[in-house]
Parts: C-alpha cells; structure tokens; sequence
C-alpha cells in the first residue's frame, strides 16, 4: 500500500500549475527591478560584515601586541 504522501508523481508547485495570466510586462520589470535593489543591498550588507571583520582581526592584534 503507498502513503498518501507519495502517488509516485513528482510534485509540481502550484504556480507552476496555474501561472498567472494577469502578469504584465511591468509588474514583471518591477519585480525585476526589486530583485536587483535587494541583491546590491545584500552585497552591500556583506562588504560591511567582512569590513567589520577586518577591523577586529586588526584591533585584536594590535590589542595582543600592546599587552605584551
């Protein structure tokens, strides 16, 4: 007996059953457009982090040097 669960088909995300056919070509550029805001925030949240790092290997050893 199979589960429920498993019908032996591969699930297929509900959007992709039923597109959306009110989609217009400006929500899709908006969209777009949100996308690529996002990710250059993302790569700018990043470039912060690994400056921060930075800062406290540096500060970090010139806190073990000063110590000595």
């Amino acid at each position: 007996m199979s589960s429920p669960m498993n019908n032996g088909t591969a699930e297929t995300p509900a959007f992709a059953r039923n597109p959306r056919t009110s989609t217009t070509t400006d929500e899709l550029d908006t969209l777009k457009r949100e996308l690529m805001k996002a990710e250059v925030r993302l790569a700018k949240a990043r470039a912060t982090v690994v400056s921060a790092e930075i800062d406290i290997k540096v500060l970090s050893t010139r806190l073990k040097v000063a110590a000595k």
